[in-house]
């Protein structure tokens, strides 16, 4: 007996707040070839001169690479060298992304936007476990997406001003010059494996495997869904409303600044109005900003329909990754996070097409997204019943 209530009250490596902002500085950094995406990939085609078809090799290289590296660190959590790995990723992401310019040929420039991809997931993951064993998750993740929304405004303002037809270098230098900020940060964290800031809760929860984690980073998947719906098509909307494409391109910069908002505001609250309450008043918003989109909507319709999903989806995703890392003891389903975010963004436009064309694409879009959220907050009500029953069963 006295050997077991030794191993409880032993002293975890969990980590300081210095290993928590360094991870909020490489989460939000990390993101740099994500958001730069829907710019550089159409670039990197026009310079190789392949179709625009082709181009979408290029995101999809980056995201299965970054999927990869993600998955590596979630097999390896419990024994990586954090500093030692961060510091490495930090540098491939930098050199695969310049070498990006350097490939005679497309198919090379793709691998290397894998390799890219690769040293990025690993990042990324890296920084949602050491954020998710932290006391604060919520905050720290809070964090991180204000960073990765302010990141957003820099790469895709940036872009543009450094494109040259002739060549890539400008833009890709200009991308690892972002990313290299990673590199000195990654000496701020700390050498040992991730460990998470808390005691189990009862055998039947110590399981990165118990149905109410799964559900949880099902929710977490879904509603990345459905605002990636809106992110994809709103845009779309916008045109076919006949509204100009400054206006829609100055409502959605709006939209990121109410990102930012939503996601400071996610920080300031964390957990203390309990789960359930925000996170239906994030589905719920997300609702209401789709049911503005319309075929004779104005511009100021179209501003407050992008600012609200964005809102949403800005205060609604740190929201998300704090409950699953409540939940998760192990860090290894929270280090997915980010790789689940991606998918869901990128399935979840792809779902429109179910419904039938004969209803628009206004109708097909509006089902889509309402069906998504509601669906994300049922399963996240049926996770957190779920683990509360068992937390009752097995008390501390």
């Amino acid at each position: 007996m006295a050997e077991s209530v030794e191993l409880v009250t032993q002293p975890s490596i969990a980590p300081n707040r210095g290993d928590v902002i360094a991870a909020i500085l490489v989460g939000g950094i990390g993101v740099t070839q994500v958001v730069a995406m829907p710019l550089l990939a159409n670039l990197v085609a026009e310079t190789h001169h392949v179709s625009g078809v082709e181009s979408g090799l290029v995101g999809l290289a980056n995201l299965l690479g970054t999927a990869i590296g993600s998955l590596f660190v979630t097999v390896w959590l419990g024994r990586l060298p954090i500093r030692m790995v961060s510091f490495l990723a930090a540098i491939l992401a930098c050199v695969a992304q310049f070498s990006v310019a350097l490939m005679p040929g497309f198919h090379g420039a793709v691998a290397m936007e894998a390799l890219a991809g690769f040293g990025a997931g690993i990042l990324l993951a890296l920084s949602a476990a050491i954020v998710g064993a932290s006391s604060n998750a919520d905050r720290g993740f809070a964090f991180i997406l204000t960073l990765q929304a302010v990141v957003a405004v820099i790469v895709l303002l940036g872009i543009p001003a450094f494109a040259n037809v002739s060549t890539l270098v400008p833009v890709v230098a200009f991308l690892a010059a972002v990313q290299a900020l990673m590199i000195p940060v990654t000496w701020m964290l700390k050498q040992d494996p991730v460990t998470a800031d808390s005691q189990a809760e009862g055998a039947a929860n110590n399981s990165a495997f118990h149905p109410a984690i799964i559900l949880k980073a099902s929710s977490y998947f879904i509603f990345s869904a459905a605002v990636g719906v809106l992110w994809v098509f709103s845009g779309v909307l916008g045109s076919l409303a006949e509204l100009p494409d400054g206006v829609i391109g100055q409502a959605l910069a709006v939209g990121n600044v109410a990102a930012i908002a939503g996601s400071l505001l996610a920080a300031l609250i964390t957990s203390r109005f309990g789960r359930v309450g925000p996170v239906l008043l994030v589905c719920v918003t997300v609702v209401v900003s789709i049911t503005l989109f319309s075929e004779h909507m104005g511009a100021g319709t179209f501003y407050a329909a992008s600012s609200l999903f964005l809102f949403a989806w800005g205060g609604g995703l740190p929201l998300m990754m704090g409950m699953v890392a409540e939940v998760d003891p192990t860090e290894r389903v929270t280090s997915l996070l980010p790789v689940l975010a991606f998918a869901g963004m990128g399935i979840g436009p792809a779902l429109v097409s179910i419904i039938p064309e004969v209803h628009g694409l206004f109708r097909q879009v509006s089902v889509t997204t309402i069906a998504l959220a509601v669906f994300s907050f049922i399963l996240f009500f049926a996770a957190h019943t779920l683990w509360r029953g068992s937390e009752s069963r097995f008390p501390e």
